[in-house]
């Protein structure tokens, strides 16, 4: 349930400032620093896709080797902005700034080529920004972009938990546990930092680190609720690995095995491996139940409905919001209700900010609900006086 990533932009002066040295890249940033410029830092190729896509910055300047003398990064980073921000003008550097390597990067389409070393003048009048009129009296602004080993090596990742409540009732049946990153970069976006996770194949480490904060702020959850955590589809192909990893999470901070519900989230799609299967029932074994996350929507798990055998299937906030006033998303309600109770599942609906909704749901059979009506994601410790 993270917010979809839109397209934003800042200001006609942000630059985006590239290099796998990050002394490179902070000394960049100091050096240009100055009202109305927004300094954007990255030290991986991965990061810095990312921040294109979706800040779309205003110039780009970019080592062109950054994990090795034989890779080209900053080459094949050009035809990737030319795609996503075709108004971005690139600058690459280099040691290397021989003939036929500063001709490739003028056919890709970069606009200059520096040869390191260089004076930071140079580049400022490379970059041909405007200087802020008196006037402006914005302040700099500097971003600087974590990268995957720094960002598992912190203390920044913590988990937030929605309570999911008993519509007929209304106490507190269980928790879902939303991945968060203290940051001040673009990172703080739980489906950004996913995405970057997927970037460099590392999606397993990343959900491994979510599941090990998970379980610590579980001890400050009030009562004894069910924990929904949600986990990447592709993690299962980890195997016992998972298994393990779950097993030594509970045990390291006292929570019960048989009150983790695991929510197979719709990133992807669930592997049918056997390798992946088996890991469901390790998991299934010892006590671990799970549950379907935004039954109908993106990529469908329903095809291993029956070698998963899922407690809960969760029907997305893009249908369960306002559903009893939309008639189409009535009967794909109404249809999601009928497939659980076939397959012997019960059903939350997601997205309920209404008391209309939440009725109509309890109306149409509904177990449970989730949404901004019985509260927002919030840490553990804010839920030590109970569930408002």
């Amino acid at each position: 349930m993270n917010p979809e990533m839109t397209t934003e932009t800042y200001d006609s002066q942000s630059v985006l400032l590239i290099d796998d040295d990050v002394m490179v890249t902070e000394g960049l940033a100091a050096a240009l620093e100055c009202n109305g410029r927004t300094l954007i830092t990255c030290n991986d190729l991965e990061t810095a896709e990312l921040i294109v896509e979706r800040f779309h910055p205003s110039h780009i300047v970019t080592d062109v080797r950054l994990s090795g003398p034989f890779a080209y990064e900053g080459l094949a980073l050009l035809p990737y902005v030319q795609k996503h921000a075709p108004d971005t003008r690139v600058i690459l550097m280099s040691g290397d700034a021989s003939d036929a390597l500063q001709r490739e990067a003028s056919t890709r389409g970069a606009a200059a080529f520096l040869q390191k070393p260089f004076e930071m003048d140079d580049l400022d009048a490379t970059l041909a920004l405007m200087t802020p009129s008196p006037s402006d009296s914005s302040e700099s602004c500097v971003i600087r972009v974590p990268t995957l080993d720094d960002v598992l090596a912190s203390d920044g990742l913590e988990t937030h938990f929605q309570p999911i409540v008993t519509l007929h009732g209304r106490e507190t049946f269980a928790f879902e546990s939303l991945a968060r990153y203290r940051t001040d970069s673009p990172l703080r976006n739980p489906e950004m930092l996913f995405a970057y996770a997927a970037k460099k194949k590392r999606i397993a480490d990343l959900e491994f680190a979510c599941i090990n904060a998970t379980a610590t702020g579980a001890g400050a959850l009030p009562g004894a609720p069910l924990l929904f955590m949600n986990v990447h589809p592709e993690v299962f192909s980890t195997g016992q690995t998972l298994v393990r990893r779950m097993k030594a999470a509970a045990a390291n901070h006292g929570l019960p095995l048989d009150r983790v519900v695991i929510e197979v989230t719709e990133q992807a799609s669930l592997p049918g491996t056997p390798i992946a299967l088996a890991a469901v029932e390790a998991l299934r074994e010892i006590g671990i139940r799970f549950a379907f996350d935004d039954v109908g929507a993106a990529y469908s798990h329903l095809p291993l409905i029956a070698q998963v055998r899922p407690s809960f299937l969760k029907i997305s906030q893009e249908f369960g919001q306002g559903f009893e006033s939309d008639t189409t998303k009535t009967k794909i309600v109404r249809n999601i209700v009928a497939l659980a109770s076939d397959f012997g599942c019960d059903v939350v609906l997601e997205g309920i900010e209404e008391e209309s909704t939440a009725a109509a749901a309890a109306r149409a059979g509904i177990k449970y609900g989730q949404g901004y009506l019985f509260g927002r994601p919030s840490p553990s410790t804010s839920y030590s006086g109970g569930v408002q």
